[in-house]
């Protein structure tokens, strides 16, 4: 029997990135997008996990831009979990140090990526399916987690807005055609909404007022 998942949301690293533990009630838990970036941040996150007695599993990542990842080697060195990423974005992953010399952020030590299984990803009695989103990246995925109705969206879809796509791989008709086709008019509309960045939504929300997708009959 499958249970419901508990969300705890850290906002990590300069970039005001989201990463989430999603665990269940037994303690088994996943860690989606590690931003944790100074030993502060390190500490904040791992307190909650003893505090709550958690078992990480996996390490998860919706795509590979440097704020996602920054906090791997992390959680490589403290618990011996190497992300799981869509292959498609292992090119970008590879450029996570140059990235972060542009942006004056250094991220070394990266640890192995691991691939991300195609269609859903398992910890304790629990499963979140993977849905691939290409557009702000090519390998870039949401995970959804359909009986408590809560989607991950890293930075495909925002509270009124949707993913840059001027960066490397970024494709703004493919990530429209992601957002339409996958989750917009696929999921209730009851579905929360855990972004990449800032607050959380509903896709009932975004149908209605996001900009981007005014073209929907709302």
């Amino acid at each position: 029997m499958k249970r419901s998942v508990e969300v705890k949301k850290f906002v990590f690293n300069p970039f005001m990135e989201n990463t989430y533990v999603v665990y269940d009630g037994q303690g088994a838990c996943v860690i989606i997008d590690p931003g944790c970036y100074t030993g502060e941040e390190e500490e904040e996150i791992l307190s909650f996990i003893r505090d709550k007695k958690l078992q990480p599993e996996h390490v998860l990542l919706t795509h590979a831009h440097l704020d996602h990842v920054c906090g791997a080697p992390f959680f490589a060195r403290e618990f011996g979990l190497d992300p799981l990423l869509h292959p498609a974005d292992n090119g970008i992953y590879e450029s996570v140090p140059s990235q972060g010399e542009i942006f004056s952020f250094p991220v070394k030590d990266l640890p192995p990526v691991r691939a991300l299984p195609e269609k859903e990803i398992s910890f304790g009695d629990t499963s979140l399916r993977v849905i691939h989103l290409p557009g702000h990246s090519p390998g870039g995925v949401a995970y959804y987690h359909p009986e408590t109705g809560l989607l991950f969206s890293g930075d495909v879809l925002f509270n009124g807005s949707i993913g840059r796509t001027d960066l490397p791989g970024g494709d703004y008709d493919l990530l429209v055609k992601s957002i339409t086709e996958k989750i917009v008019t696929v999921l209730p509309e009851d579905t929360l909404i855990f972004p990449g960045h800032g607050p959380e939504t509903t896709v009932g929300k975004e149908i209605r007022s996001n900009p981007f997708l005014d073209f929907l009959e709302r």
